[in-house]
């Protein structure tokens, strides 16, 4: 699974964060960063991002908004299973994982195992 670039990645936050589609303006507007990317270089990026699958791109008026093609949780799990397929063992590593979460996080990791589990049966 290919990893996003420093940019790349910035503008994939903005775009998951939105909750709809945005224009080249918008995305840019929503980037915290100094110094600020020139308008043409978020524009090159999202179409970058477009072509390599990540973004839908739909007509607005002359300009185009995009919108991400995955969730975050998805292309992160995927990321999770790159790592896990790589690793000599699998359980040993996710304990490791778990080790290093808050009591908080290891329990909604539980309860969130419990859903799946549930979800499995019923299907």
């Amino acid at each position: 699974m290919p990893r996003f670039g420093e940019l790349e990645s910035a503008i994939m936050d903005v775009l998951w964060s939105a909750g709809g589609p945005l224009r080249v303006r918008e995305v840019l507007d929503g980037l915290r960063r100094e110094p600020q990317p020139a308008y043409t270089t978020v524009q090159t990026v999202l179409e970058i991002l477009h072509r390599k699958g990540w973004l839908a791109k739909e007509r607005d008026g002359r300009a185009y908004r995009y919108a991400p093609t995955t969730s975050r949780e998805d292309y992160v799990a995927g990321l999770m299973g790159e790592a896990l397929a790589v690793a000599g063992d699998r359980t040993a590593t996710l304990v490791r994982f778990f080790e290093s979460m808050e009591p908080a996080e290891v329990e909604e990791a539980r309860h969130a195992l419990d859903a799946a589990k549930s979800r499995e049966r019923t299907s």
